[in-house]
């Protein structure tokens, strides 16, 4: 990014700040019986231009206006009545009924503070910029794969974690490269216990019904929303004749999308986004200059962490001290590239963040994307904002920022936060909104959350973290006692003989 390109970025988020510390009158929005709401910010961002959608074995050609990004809205429960209001101007926007698997797609201006209010669950994905599809360019003889959603899939009963799963595939990264090893998977089934599962999309032309051993990530890369401006033909990575799935299984699971160039606020696997197990994928599958994958641990208790792979192998170890705590540290850490399965075991409360860095190994330049966590009543989260943070009200509460003195915030208010490590503990539900802008805003997005996200709880999945048994040490040793006892039983026989 220019020099002037960075100082545009920075006087436009002083400019946003400065705005969010006045008064902002505050309305109630939507129907009385809002049951659903979620929120969001749209960051500026680069022109999507032309897309095709994926819709029963065809695509729908359309573009999507300048200064534009996408929301997409996918019904879980038919006759879901949705609404899309601008919170800032107080106004609604957009409204719509979707059904079941229905697909509604809403172009939302970019620089939009906005949320959407709906009288069932449904899944919702924004996200914008040129390279947000799957793309690729030419640049010397080379195909190089671009952008992509990195973002977890949310459960259709509420939060990261279930059994049933209705939702839109992510765009992933360049499946339409020569290379395998670069294309970014936006389809990674994690089993928290061994399960049988069936996927399928909704006009019933794919169907696989399978078993995932613990721990054994099922990786599979959809068709998605494509890019229209490019002649270059597919390597047959892909499958898929429609956009929206649905996965059911017997045991619970995770779903996500590891693609270039991402930023995650990871679930717990107990709920929410505060705890002390984690399960995340974080894959580089492309060699660039300071591209790397990276994960950020910010403790709110003090404690040790423990990283691993999914064969339970440490792969990194840190503590925190009650300092830590009071002085708000975090820990970064480079993965360097490659496809990584982490598993992070706390003794004490964390937040866990994954994302990659683009032109510079640091933790200011991770991105560009957004993520989104939520925190319960009365629970204090942490989170680091390599660029800027958004915190949303969705009820009336008392908020406090960084351990100053709370202060109100209305329903459908919200607060601005610079880049840096941030503490927010409120008495009511509060949504957040963190960006990262890495060099660029050209590929973007994540699901947008709920309450109801953060609100979740679980067990620890029984046998998680332990490692698979090495039956071969048993073969040795038993080869060698039958060896043993061969060699045992051959002496004696000489011995009769002799006698």
């Amino acid at each position: 990014m220019s020099a002037k390109a960075r100082s545009y970025l920075h006087v436009t988020f002083v400019a946003l700040y400065i705005f969010a510390l006045l008064s902002i009158p505050s309305a109630t929005l939507g129907q009385a019986q809002e049951m659903h709401v979620y929120y969001g910010y749209v960051p500026p961002s680069t022109s999507i231009g032309y897309v095709t959608e994926l819709i029963d074995s065809e695509t729908i050609l359309y573009e999507v206006p300048p200064g534009h990004s996408i929301l997409d809205i996918i019904g879980i429960t038919d006759n879901t009545q949705v609404e899309i209001w601008d919170i800032y101007a107080m106004e609604k926007i957009h409204s719509v009924t979707v059904d079941r698997f229905e697909k509604e797609v809403y172009f939302i201006r970019d620089g939009t503070f906005f949320k959407i209010v709906a009288s069932s669950r449904v899944a919702i994905m924004l996200s914008g910029g040129e390279h947000v599809h799957e793309g690729y360019e030419w640049t010397g003889g080379t195909v190089v794969a671009l952008g992509g959603v990195g973002t977890f899939y949310p459960a259709v009963n509420g939060g990261f974690r279930g059994r049933e799963f209705i939702f839109m595939v992510a765009p992933a990264t360049s499946p339409t490269t020569q290379r395998k090893e670069q294309v970014g998977y936006n389809f990674l089934l994690m089993p928290l216990e061994g399960t049988e599962f069936t996927l399928s999309d909704r006009v019933n032309k794919f169907s696989t019904s399978e078993s995932a051993k613990q721990r054994g990530t099922v990786s599979i890369l959809f068709r998605s929303r494509l890019e229209n401006e490019t002649s270059w033909g597919s390597t047959g990575f892909t499958i898929g004749y429609d956009e929206v799935y649905r996965l059911t299984t017997s045991e619970d699971v995770m779903v996500s999308s590891a693609v270039v160039g991402d930023f995650i606020a990871v679930p717990a696997i107990t709920g929410g986004y505060v705890g002390r197990l984690f399960y995340a994928p974080e894959h580089v599958t492309l060699q660039g200059i300071g591209l790397t994958g990276a994960f950020i641990v910010i403790p709110l208790e003090e404690g040790s962490i423990k990283v691993y792979n999914k064969e339970i192998e440490v792969v990194a170890t840190h503590s925190f001290t009650a300092a830590d705590i009071e002085d708000m540290n975090y820990w970064y850490h480079n993965l360097g590239v490659g496809r990584f399965e982490l598993i992070v075991e706390s003794t004490g409360d964390i937040v866990f963040m994954t994302g990659q860095t683009e032109g510079t190994e640091g933790v200011d330049f991770l991105g560009d994307d957004i993520a989104f966590l939520g925190s319960r009543p009365n629970q204090e989260i942490r989170f680091y904002a390599p660029t800027m943070a958004i915190v949303f009200a969705p009820e009336a509460l008392m908020i406090s920022i960084d351990g100053r003195a709370p202060v109100a915030m209305a329903k459908d208010d919200f607060m601005i936060l610079e880049a840096g490590v941030h503490s927010v503990s409120a008495d009511n539900h509060v949504i957040v909104e963190v960006l990262a802008a890495g060099l660029s805003w050209d590929g973007w997005g994540s699901y947008l959350i709920e309450p109801v996200d953060a609100d979740v709880s679980f067990e620890v999945p029984e046998g998680f973290l332990s490692k698979p048994v090495d039956y071969t040490m048993y073969i040795a040793t038993a080869a060698v006692i039958v060896i043993a006892v061969l060699a045992l039983f051959v002496m004696r026989r000489r011995r009769v003989s002799r006698s």
